[in-house]
């Protein structure tokens, strides 16, 4: 650069000859200057090549991380559920995932209506034609609970103290069917409503909401220490599940001679029904945060474990599971 500067023509400055290297030094610290100056410029260049509008890099490096939508939701814990691949005892089995469909395994033999305790460490579980088990989460050191032949269809309280289930101790046609309750060692069995089945715990412990034909079939509510019960939703409404607020049950019903799942209020407000189709949407059960509903279907020709959105939106199949052993009556249990 300084090599190629014109030369000054000889007489047209007058140079003093008392300062010999004047000159030279003030070109050297203005060709500086001038170097600084295109340095200077340079950078600001690349920083608004870098940053100015529309530059992905350095927005993207300065943005906050993007938040799936509902992945980390469908992945979290697991869920139990009974298969039947035969009418006899040694057909029926108890399965369990993880929430997203993956490492599906066979954890009990002669086995139905699963039901976790509430740290997901326990499943208790009808053995058929001996009673009410329980075992660890992966099936292991099995314990006999409650000796009867039809003690089916269980749920465990919020507090892990109670294991409610639907109980017919009398053997014949148009005998009662009850729902008792009973420690999870055994201990201290209780009738809570003589006539009913299929029962699920409110958040709290203090009621059940249960399905049973007094007068109108549907869908009631009575206190844990029994009472009289209130009816919340007629129609045929079966198979109910408390939400983890409390705020809401889901169950299924007929609609069209299919069975669909609603939702309603806890109060019996608010009926919403959210699958649709010619095929049934069953044995609905709530994610562990009430974020999800799980449920089974034969939609698309067989059947799998489905789940969606609280709303019915969203309803994606996550495993095929082969049929359940009592569709009408079970849910599927779920923990975290």
């Amino acid at each position: 650069m300084f090599e190629r500067m014109p030369e000054v023509p000889k007489g047209k400055y007058k140079v003093q000859q008392s300062h010999p290297k004047r000159f030279p030094w003030i070109l050297g610290v203005g060709g500086c200057l001038i170097l600084l100056l295109c340095v200077a410029l340079a950078g600001l260049g690349s920083w608004f090549f870098l940053a100015g509008p529309g530059n992905a890099l350095v927005q993207k490096q300065n943005a906050p991380a993007a938040t799936p939508i509902n992945t980390n939701v469908a992945a979290r814990g697991k869920i139990a559920y009974s298969v039947e691949l035969g009418s006899s005892p040694e057909g029926k089995s108890v399965w369990v995932m993880k929430a997203d469909g993956s490492d599906t395994k066979k954890i009990l033999d002669r086995a139905s209506s699963p039901a976790f305790s509430p740290d997901g460490t326990r499943v208790a579980y009808y053995r058929w034609n001996e009673g009410i088990f329980v075992a660890n989460a992966d099936g292991t050191q099995p314990r006999k609970v409650v000796g009867e032949s039809h003690a089916k269809y269980l749920a465990w309280s919020h507090d892990g103290a109670w294991i409610a289930f639907s109980s017919q101790p009398i053997q014949r046609e148009g005998a009662n069917v009850n729902i008792d309750a009973v420690r999870a060692d055994g201990s201290q069995r209780r009738t809570i409503i003589v006539g009913g089945s299929m029962p699920s715990w409110s958040p709290d412990d203090k009621e059940l909401v249960f399905h049973t034909c007094r007068g109108d079939c549907g869908i009631y509510k009575v206190s844990a220490f029994g009472g009289e019960p209130a009816l919340l939703v007629g129609e045929s409404g079966g198979n109910p599940a408390w939400s983890p607020d409390g705020n809401k049950i889901v169950y299924h019903a007929d609609t069209d001679t299919v069975k669909q799942i609603f939702t309603i209020n806890a109060d019996g407000t608010g009926r919403k029904q959210i699958t649709t189709g010619t095929v049934l949407h069953v044995d609905p059960i709530w994610s562990p945060d009430g974020g999800l509903i799980y449920y089974r279907s034969p939609e698309g020709g067989s059947w799998g474990i489905w789940r969606m959105n609280p709303d019915g939106s969203n309803q994606v199949k996550i495993a095929e599971s082969g049929p359940p052993v009592d569709w009408a009556y079970e849910r599927l249990a779920v923990a975290r």
